[in-house]
């Protein structure tokens, strides 16, 4: 899934929710101005899980090592 996708997504959930993102940025500890500007630019990824934990989600991270020949 691309950034603007995964963000637009984010925003979508926080109203679906009853929420705001004004709210939701408190609750992180980020600033307004920053979270809305991430239509426009590549969010850290620390600010994102942030924002997604504070409006109630949470990230997963899958890692497929199927292609990984090393052995350790």
């Amino acid at each position: 899934m691309s950034r603007a996708r995964l963000v637009n997504k984010l925003f979508d959930e926080v109203h679906k929710r009853g929420d705001t993102i004004t709210r939701v940025c408190k609750k992180a500890g980020l600033s307004e101005s920053t979270v809305r500007s991430w239509r426009r630019h590549e969010p850290l990824l620390g600010n994102f899980i942030a924002l997604v934990e504070a409006s109630g989600g949470k990230i997963e991270l899958h890692y497929d090592n199927k292609n990984n020949k090393e052995k350790l």
